[in-house]
């Protein structure tokens, strides 16, 4: 499977600007050469001449708003006139390896289109560290793979592998640093939160007990990469920036409010973008036209001086009438939420996982719910429910319904999807084959997946770094298909547009990825900013039937939408 790139981050600075009439060698976008122009330019280096693939941002002075395109092959980008209001913008790029040597602005009139062109310099040692991305640093590494594995898999749930590359700590140093990391909630570096009973009371005191010997593991591997020697000992190794179709994208990001931690992004009934909150009990909207955010916050609901973390892993809907459903973390208990009303209300339904399935709810009025190796069918307007087991458990980290609500489900490191069947209540499995699988899977499972209309489960197979797909109809042997994804993508959801495009994001990569079913064609966009990505919602194939892709950056407060110029 070829990998055709991506581009990593740049810090803000940027470089010359000239607003002039456009120049008649600047294209438009992809191939819709009438398309109207606001802003264009050229990016060049030193090094290289023109370049291709360095993403281009612009944000308007006071805004929240930045929209962001990719050089071609000459070296050109341009912004569509409808993308950029008049205004004052600043400018700046993401390009591995390279950066602007100064500020930018432009300013874009009602009238003939600004040009600005930009020169850029070579990245120096501690700029190209702050540009590698996940998979880069793990490439890097002069371990082997089995290390990676053990040592690294699931540190970008909470922060970059900058944090640990940078590190200072020796090897015994950092076995105390690794056992007081591991807590509960999993957040993110904005907002720490201590561990549940019985650790909270010695919690990084000595009579806490020594750390384990995956603690020290762990550990001798990350002193092994970091600065406690000195400087690295080895290449920084880095991907290629985008080519081709993978430069024939539009970006739009929107920032939220400083604090907000998007895990899952859902479009609701009213079209607007609504998403939950990893490290507050909250939910919020985003309306893309505006810019504006809202935000709800419930009660917290464990015992007094618990310690149980605030937040919400997922947020799943809506139903039939616009309901979102939440998983209130380690505070148990669901959280339901009516935007139409703007109030809450607390269920206790059995299972105590964090998933509830309402997307095959109008057939019914049923949600799924699944824990303790059972699964839960529940009515959402009384909340009585009926227990489903097989000879199997049925284990999941997520579930999801077929268009006749029928149930699937897989563990994260499960080796099965199983299904029930929402009329009979019975149980069929699948066992998901064990190969392919690429550089840094070690596993199989889901993390989270989603149904087409052909009634087809697709999932992201985070440990095993493939996107799933099962087709129950097809005939035995042929049921399965698994894409392996490039190194150390760890893909965490997959979604089909019901077209010919199958999406997938990670937390590592920093780009999410469009499979052309049809085809086997790949293409992968790299993102402006810093993502960690969990949950992702398509943006409904436009005319031409292109779909996009809605990703919350979980650590960084902002939510983009991504929406490619080609097929």
């Amino acid at each position: 499977m070829p990998f055709r790139s991506f581009v990593t981050a740049v810090t803000l600075v940027t470089a010359l600007m000239v607003a002039v009439a456009l120049a008649p060698d600047v294209p438009s976008l992809s191939a819709q050469s009438s398309v109207p122009i606001a802003l264009s330019g050229a990016v060049r280096s030193p090094e290289e001449g023109a370049m291709e693939g360095v993403l281009v941002r612009a944000r308007r002075a006071g805004s929240s708003k930045t929209v962001t395109v990719v050089t071609d092959a000459k070296g050109s980008y341009a912004f569509p006139r409808e993308r950029l209001e008049p205004g004052r913008y600043d400018v700046s790029i993401r390009a591995i390896k390279f950066v602007l040597p100064q500020t930018a602005t432009a300013e874009v009139t009602a009238g003939a289109p600004a040009r600005l062109d930009l020169t850029l310099k070579a990245a120096n040692i501690l700029e190209l560290s702050h540009q590698l991305t996940d998979p880069e640093w793990l490439a890097s590494y002069p371990l082997d793979e089995e290390t990676k594995w053990t040592a690294f898999r699931d540190c970008s749930r909470c922060h970059t592998m900058l944090r640990a590359s940078m590190s200072t700590y020796n090897a015994e140093q950092l076995a105390w640093v690794m056992k007081r990391m591991v807590y509960s909630a999993g957040s993110s570096p904005m907002t720490f939160q201590l561990p549940n009973e019985p650790q909270t009371k010695n919690w990084g005191r000595a009579e806490w007990g020594p750390p384990t010997d995956l603690h020290v593991s762990q550990a001798k591997a990350v002193a092994a990469i970091n600065l406690s020697r000195g400087m690295w000992n080895y290449e920084l190794k880095t991907l290629p920036r985008p080519k081709g179709k993978d430069t024939q994208v539009v970006y739009t990001t929107w920032d939220l409010p400083v604090t907000a931690r998007p895990h899952d992004t859902r479009m609701g009934k009213d079209g607007l973008i609504y998403y939950n909150h990893f490290n507050d009990n909250a939910i919020g909207r985003l309306d893309p036209k505006t810019g504006e955010t809202k935000e709800w916050r419930w009660p917290y609901r464990a015992p007094q001086g618990s310690f149980a973390p605030t937040g919400a892993r997922t947020l799943m809907g809506p139903d039939a009438k616009g309901r979102f459903y939440i998983g209130n973390q380690a505070q148990e208990g669901l959280v339901v939420f009516d935007p139409s009303t703007e109030k809450f209300r607390f269920e206790n339904p059995p299972g105590g996982g964090e998933m509830m399935d309402v997307s095959g709810s109008h057939v019914d009025g049923y949600g799924w719910r699944v824990g303790g190796g059972a699964a839960y069918r529940i009515n959402l307007e009384t909340f009585e429910s009926t227990a489903v087991k097989g000879a199997r458990p049925l284990n999941a980290y997520d579930v999801a319904a077929d268009s006749q609500n029928n149930l699937y489900g897989s563990a994260r490191n499960g080796q099965y999807v199983w299904k029930v069947d929402a009329k009979t209540l019975q149980v069929a499995y699948y066992d998901i084959p064990a190969q392919p699988r690429s550089e840094g899977g070690r596993g199989t499972g889901m993390r989270r997946g989603v149904t087409d209309k052909q009634n087809r489960l697709w999932w992201g197979g985070y440990d095993g770094n493939f996107v799933g797909m099962l087709d129950p109809r097809a005939p035995a042997g042929k049921q399965f298909a698994i894409y392996p994804m490039p190194a150390w993508f760890f893909p965490y959801d997959a979604h089909h547009d019901d077209v010919r495009y199958t999406w997938t994001g990670g937390i590592y990569a920093d780009r999410v990825a469009r499979l052309n079913v049809e085809t086997g064609e790949w293409s992968y966009y790299l993102l402006p900013f810093e993502a960690n990505i969990r949950d992702i919602n398509l943006a409904p194939p436009r005319a031409g039937g292109l779909s996009g892709l809605w990703v919350g950056h979980n650590h960084q407060g902002k939510i983009t939408l991504i929406e490619p110029l080609a097929p």
